[in-house]
């Protein structure tokens, strides 16, 4: 990706937290942002989701470790213990009583294969990683861009997400990992309702019939209009694509695109000075991509059918579902 996951250098914790502080503000903008439907030349597009902060705690420990989730150099990699962090924080208050829908997790945690990595600091039972994204529902059991392991989490009586967020990285790595939950759920939507997830990753996405990424569509996370390259969000490569008039036919206008197209975008970042924010044209690649997704408003035909708003399935889950919302109108 665009960034390492190396050392910070020396930095004291208050630069730390200032440092995580920036992240959550820029993260909160670009998911709000993203929902706008095509607000990038519509102003008075308003956003599908909002976020409101409901607690923020910091912790100075390590982590307690759960299940083992991989092996690196022959060293185990161990999962954070969820269920006694959460018990700890009594995060069933959180979910069950005041409603959180989307838990962040900022950790540093160190591999064998960091560029951090320091055989005299950090001890193999201290390995630690993070799925980018995990769920727990009573509903629906995981969707999301982990191992779905039901028995990772605890399930309380509404659905919930885990972020895994990086210190080490930036904002464009967390929302990374918000664009693969999209992905998680909307093509599970898509299979309960049509049984296969053509029009998410043929139709919106782009690939072909031999299920290989095409230009010329929306894209996904890893791979803008313009190349089937993954973490290819800076490609000046110049090609046709309907990202901005998308229709699952392929009726819409096309317009030729590149990183310009959205690294040019003037979005209204949280910060003073927008030119200065780390990975700033990558992190505008998954407002830009987010924002062309069916929201609010959206009249795009389907056949017979229009679609949803799909970023009803971020908002509520529990609702969509047991209401068998789809990607497409009944």
């Amino acid at each position: 990706m665009a960034a390492d996951y190396g050392s910070l250098g020396e930095i004291s914790l208050e630069a730390l937290k200032e440092r995580i502080d920036a992240f959550d503000k820029r993260i909160k903008f670009m998911l709000e942002e993203g929902s706008r439907f095509r607000g990038y030349k519509t102003p008075s597009a308003v956003p599908s989701i909002g976020y409101r902060v409901v607690a923020y705690v910091t912790v100075y420990e390590q982590t307690p470790p759960g299940p083992v989730i991989g092996e690196v150099n022959g060293f185990p990699i161990y999962a954070p213990d969820f269920h006694q962090i959460f018990e700890r924080f009594n995060m069933t208050h959180y979910v069950n009583d005041l409603g959180v829908k989307e838990i962040w997790v900022w950790m540093g945690g160190v591999a064998p294969d960091f560029p951090s990595y320091d055989p005299r600091l950090h001890k193999p039972e201290n390995f630690r990683n993070w799925w980018e994204s995990n769920m727990s529902s009573p509903l629906t059991g995981d969707i999301s861009n982990s191992n779905r392991d039901n028995t990772d989490l605890p399930i309380y009586n509404s659905t919930y997400t885990v972020y895994g967020q990086n210190f080490r990285r930036t904002q464009a790595e967390a929302v990374h990992n918000h664009g693969h939950q999209l992905e998680a759920i909307l093509s599970h939507v898509d299979q309960l309702q049509h049984d296969n997830t053509d029009l998410f990753w043929k139709k919106f996405v782009g690939k072909n019939e031999n299920e290989d990424f095409i230009t010329g569509r929306v894209g996904w996370t890893h791979m803008p209009p313009n190349t089937t390259k993954h973490y290819d969000t800076q490609n000046p490569a110049q090609v046709e694509s309907d990202i901005e008039d998308w229709t699952p036919d392929n009726s819409g206008a096309k317009k030729v695109i590149n990183v310009d197209t959205w690294g040019n975008l003037i979005y209204q970042w949280p910060d003073t000075n927008p030119a200065e924010i780390q990975q700033r044209v990558e992190s505008q690649w998954y407002i830009y991509w987010m924002q062309n997704m069916p929201g609010h408003g959206n009249q795009i035909r389907f056949g017979e059918k229009t679609l949803t708003n799909w970023w009803m399935f971020t908002g509520d889950w529990d609702k969509a579902i047991s209401s068998n919302l789809g990607l497409t109108s009944k």
